[in-house]
């Protein structure tokens, strides 16, 4: 990875990131999923970058509420999922499955994995291995289904569990400690039909606990680790992962 190419993140609201990626080199940057466009905007001003993109995941408002005010402000052009045309306006472009989406220096291949929303896309960069995974997955856990199926789910976080295990995975919430709590729960049950390296559990436990008091993201997610760690990621049939989803909806 070229060094002066990196992401940065942005808390907004409660507990969502919007991710930039940044090539020092040419001062040029791309916004993923700007719910809210005044922190952005002010971020991209203070460091004298120029926006060359918006990329969206899916339509849900926290995630494309600052998009009219930032394409008014740096003129630059929308990406979106093709099947949220509907619920997305504004935009320019519209991806669907394994589209190349090239903005120098990143280029991007689009997955479509439905489940949290029926258009729900991510944007899969190879060569640095970043996944820009919206909501489908987070730290321990995974999005909750709005509107896909629990076959979805289930397929959506096999095709992430394919990616290299070296990649890095930026999704848009904080929702790491309490999913923890949801591990930890599962843990003490002696009939769950998921069962994680327990060690390894321990160790994540260890990581995040010391990177929350210290004010840091436990984003992005290593794929490594979320693999032996993550029940959704464990799940072994559409059955176990509808158990853990109907079981975490209820805490």
């Amino acid at each position: 990875m070229v060094k002066n190419e990196h992401v940065e993140l942005i808390p907004i609201f409660d507990d969502n990131y919007v991710f930039v990626l940044i090539d020092s080199d040419a001062n040029k940057a791309v916004v993923v999923d700007p719910g809210e466009a005044g922190p952005v905007a002010d971020f991209l001003c203070e460091r004298q970058l120029d926006l060359g993109g918006i990329l969206l995941t899916h339509h849900h408002s926290d995630h494309i509420g600052g998009v009219g005010e930032l394409k008014a402000i740096f003129n630059c052009p929308v990406y979106a999922p093709e099947k949220n045309q509907k619920q997305i306006s504004g935009a320019d472009h519209w991806l669907k499955e394994g589209d190349q989406l090239k903005i120098a220096p990143w280029e991007f291949t689009i997955l479509e994995l439905p489940g949290h929303t029926l258009g729900h896309i991510a944007y899969w960069d190879q060569q640095h291995k970043w996944l820009f995974s919206g909501d489908v997955i987070f730290g321990l856990g995974c999005g909750r289904l709005f509107e896909g199926t629990h076959e979805q789910g289930y397929t959506s976080l096999q095709r992430i569990k394919k990616l290299p295990p070296q990649t890095l995975i930026y999704c848009t919430h904080e929702y790491t400690e309490r999913n923890l709590e949801f591990c930890r729960i599962l843990t003490s049950q002696d009939n769950t039909p998921i069962t994680g390296d327990s060690e390894a559990l321990e160790l994540y436990a260890n990581v995040l606990s010391n990177r929350r008091e210290l004010g840091l993201p436990s984003v992005p997610l290593k794929l490594s680790i979320e693999e032996s760690t993550n029940p959704f990621l464990l799940a072994r049939n559409v059955e176990q992962f509808r158990y853990l989803r109907e079981l975490r909806n209820r805490q």
